[in-house]
């Protein structure tokens, strides 16, 4: 844009009123200002606090209610005057005080006692080991999304009561201290800790304050004003500078598109072990999973590099969107989410355009429309009732991934320039403040002279996405439409849903035509009749689309000459037609064969991602051995065409794709990969450099896959030998796959002593045993499962019960899943078992439609 906004970081008129929000806490007061002072103890878990905060009365009373959980008060004062009642809540402290506030300012004094937690919650201990020495260490990190602010300090822990922040914290005088702000000042306290005060953040919701301290190794540098930092753990500094050269990149392409300068005088990104999923964005001190930003190039491939730039996207774009301007209430998550999904594809795609980042955003998109096809489905404008809940929305298909298309398909309708000015307009009119849907919208339509919110509130308002059927006619060679819509689902569905549906049309004239498809019906003149026809021109739009027989023929006959997008859509489109038994499988499989030669590395993985899940559903049936031929010569003269084994590297997404033929003949039990693989590793072990990146993961993982007791105990030894995160997962990940099942019962064991920073791991080794071993996997997982989910926070504790339970939805039967689920899950998440369950019945019921149609295939090869 042509001129920056510069914001200072004073507070700011809010947008939302606190009272027209939900949350369970009273609104007649706001915080201004927390001057936060901890002393974490390592050896008694706890946390010795003294708070002193600024509070606004909008309503007169005499009782204070904010939130605390797993803390005791020892003293509660406001304005120097002691409570005359404290009393805890389940996740509220509530403190009576003998006179009446009047409105206006007040200070609040509190002296408490919190405790450190064990997992990603809150202030929470990461052990790990030195990188240097090899030995046992830990650090401190937080992680107060979506509502553990609480358990670190009493606050106002929901979205909407934005404050400033002044935090002082004591660590060891070795350990580097780091928060949202830089450090105002560090004053040694004993003999061997300091007290860290950093300097008062800009107003911003409790879930965004950060504070870790370790010993940190730092590189730095800067992009415009802003001063750029890397922490990592001691020895990793050199394996985080592409991470930092990927901040240098992001932050100007960031305040460029948005016109807002980033505020804060510095940013962060810090690198902790083990931690959890993915990242935070906390705002000015990004918090990263360490195996997710991590690079070293003699470990890991060009591919996961790109992948680490694409994370550190997200968390870069969400400085602006979640940070300058958060949702309300949780309810409108997707306003942080959605927002940052669409904004790191396209800053990846747009600073780096021979990745062809859009189809990586493509794949993701259909896997939302496929978990968005349930009976279970949400909103993305969901309700949140309690914290809980809260917990339970940060679902990847919808409040992300559906979130992000929705994004993409109003920028493309709206045009790219219109579009960029109406977020625009948006960050300036709610900066350091709250908003809500309408707010993007007011944005947008002034920018655009459309009632955007009549297009949208059908998007976000209600559950699922649209099918677009269209069946054409010739008259004088001119081709008509006749077009409908209805609710696609996996399940049967009358609803009378309906939504404005932007078409870009390509009939084959060499230019896209909008149209905005509002009706349940309308006929539209399109293009030439012996011309390819797409509806969803370049994968734009988040719907499927029905064609008439006439219409895919045309398709099929000039199949190559569709760009890759279009043709990802009509196979994807095609495949979850004859999976939901809408279509039959050979309508899809004449799109297959229609691609013949064709090794384009995005619609190649694609059909590769289909056929393995016609091997998962012949997995231990009859027709296993013969599909599983049909694989191997199918894949082969592919892997020939690409160069085989040792192919040119030189091609990143060619080079993924060899990769992933290489793991899917091996999959397969093809004997000879198999072999390759195992004498690849035998050359690795009397020489470390014999195998490197990019063929170094995949051939450990098939020898992994594939060991026998002495490969194993090498593999394991391996892991269990280097500091390095990287490779520790690498050669854990390869052990804990082996099929064997001496071998597996082993790898049960093992997930019970892992090293520290991969205890949460111990969920996903049962479910990769349980693939192959479902009845010995099951029952360690009945007999261990405190031990097994243990490290987890209640944050994640959730998605990995019922994402792991629901795995084994191939050897045990769905009243023991469900059963397991509903006695490990809170009431409160009822509706995440549905939907893993009715995941479970559809995975059983999709088997059972295609497994006789693959079996005809296989015997017409």
């Amino acid at each position: 844009m042509g001129a920056f906004l510069f914001l200072g970081t004073g507070p700011a008129k809010a947008k939302v009123g606190i009272a027209a929000v939900p949350g369970a806490l009273p609104k007649t007061m706001q915080p201004v200002l927390y001057d936060i002072n901890i002393v974490p103890d390592l050896t008694t878990m706890k946390i010795r606090g003294n708070e002193l905060i600024t509070i606004k009365v909008l309503k007169a009373t005499n009782t204070v209610m904010l939130n605390a959980l797993q803390t005791t008060v020892s003293s509660a004062k406001l304005d120097g005057r002691a409570a005359t009642a404290v009393k805890m809540g389940a996740q509220t402290l509530a403190m009576t005080f003998p006179r009446t506030l009047s409105v206006g300012e007040h200070k609040l004094a509190i002296a408490y006692t919190a405790t450190v937690q064990t997992s990603a919650q809150g202030l929470f201990v990461q052990k790990y080991t030195d990188q240097k020495t090899g030995k046992p260490t830990e650090l401190i990190g937080t992680q107060m999304e979506s509502t553990d602010g609480r358990r670190m300090f009493p606050s106002w822990d929901e979205p909407v009561f934005r404050a400033r922040f002044h935090l002082a914290a004591t660590m060891p005088r070795s350990w580097t201290g780091v928060s949202n702000m830089p450090i105002e000042k560090s004053v040694n306290v004993g003999s061997d800790l300091k007290r860290v005060t950093f300097r008062t953040s800009p107003i911003m919701p409790t879930y965004l304050l950060v504070f870790c301290a370790g010993d940190f190794d730092k590189i730095s540098a800067s992009a415009g004003a802003t001063k750029l930092n890397v922490y990592g753990t001691r020895g990793t500094g050199s394996e985080l500078t592409y991470a930092l050269g990927s901040m240098e990149r992001l932050v100007p392409y960031f305040e460029n598109y948005y016109g807002v300068k980033f505020p804060l005088p510095k940013l962060d990104l810090i690198s902790i072990p083990q931690f959890f999923g993915g990242a935070m964005e906390n705002w000015g001190g990004m918090t990263f999973t360490e195996r997710t930003v991590v690079f070293d190039p003699k470990l890991q491939t060009p591919s996961q590099q790109r992948q680490i730039f694409d994370i550190i996207a997200h968390e870069t774009s969400h400085q602006w969107n979640g940070d300058f301007v958060t949702m309300a209430w949780w309810d409108s998550l997707w306003l942080n989410e959605g927002f940052a999904t669409w904004m790191e594809a396209k800053s990846t795609a747009e600073l780096n355009p021979d990745w062809r980042w859009w189809l990586r955003f493509d794949a993701d998109t259909n896997g939302s429309l496929v978990a968005d096809a349930r009976l279970n489905t949400t909103k993305i404008q969901v309700p949140v009732h309690n914290e809980t809940e809260a917990n339970t929305i940060f679902d990847p298909e919808i409040a992300y991934q559906k979130a992000g298309a929705f994004l993409r398909m109003m920028e493309a309708y709206l045009g790219p320039k219109t579009f960029q000015r109406g977020l625009h307009k948006y960050f300036v009119a709610n900066a350091y403040s709250n908003s809500v849907p309408q707010d993007l919208w007011m944005g947008l339509s002034s920018a655009s002279h459309q009632n955007v919110a009549t297009i949208a509130n059908s998007w976000i308002n209600q559950p699922g996405f649209p099918l677009v059927t269209v069946k054409s006619s010739c008259a004088n060679g001119r081709r008509m439409l006749e077009l409908s819509q209805r609710r696609y689902t996996s399940f049967a569905d009358n609803s009378s849903t309906l939504w404005d549906v932007p078409l870009n049309i390509e009939d084959g004239s060499g230019k896209t035509m909008p149209v905005l498809f509002a009706k349940r019906t309308d006929t539209i003149a399109s293009g030439n009749c012996d011309a390819p026809l797409i509806l969803n021109g370049e994968n734009l739009g988040y719907f499927r689309v029905s064609y008439d027989p006439a219409q895919q023929v045309i398709q099929q006959a000039n199949f190559k000459m569709l760009s890759v997008a279009d043709r990802l859509s009509l196979l994807n489109d095609s495949w979850q037609f004859a999976v939901d038994g809408k279509s039959q499988l050979g309508d899809y499989l004449a799109y297959v064969k229609a691609d013949n030669g064709d090794i384009d590395p995005a619609v190649a993985r694609t059909i590769l991602g289909h056929f393995g899940e016609m091997e998962n559903f012949e997995y231990g049936k009859p027709g296993e051995v013969a599909f599983k031929a049909f694989e191997v010569t199918y894949l082969k003269p592919i892997l020939g065409a690409l160069g085989g084994w040792d192919g040119p590297t030189s091609d990143v997404e060619r080079t993924g794709l060899r990769l992933n033929v290489i793991a899917a003949l091996a999959r397969a039990d093809d004997k000879d990969t198999v072999a390759e693989a195992q004498r690849r590793f035998a050359a690795f072990q009397a020489d470390r450099n014999a195998l490197q990146p990019p063929l170094r993961d995949t051939v450990i993982g098939i020898v992994g896959r594939y060991a026998d007791p002495k490969t194993y105990d090498a593999l394991r030894q391996l892991a269990l030998s280097s500091h390095n995160p990287i490779e520790m997962q690498t050669f854990f990940g390869s052990v804990f796959s082996a099929k064997d099942p001496v071998l597996a019962d082993r790898s049960l064991q093992s997930s019970l002593s892992l090293p520290p920073q991969f205890s949460s791991f111990a969920p996903i080794i049962v479910a990769i045993v349980g693939q192959d071993h479902p009845e010995a996997a099951w029952a360690f997982l009945q007999r261990n499962n405190d031990k097994i989910f243990g490290g987890l926070s209640q944050f994640d504790r959730i998605p990995y019960i019922t994402g792991i339970a629901g795995s084994f939805w191939r050897g045990v039967s769905a009243d023991q899943i469900a059963s397991y689920m509903k006695a490990n899950v809170p009431p409160a998440a009822a509706k995440e078992i549905a939907k893993s369950m009715e995941d479970v019945q559809l995975q059983l019921e999709h088997r059972d439609r295609l497994l006789p149609q693959i079996d005809a295939f296989e015997k017409s090869q």
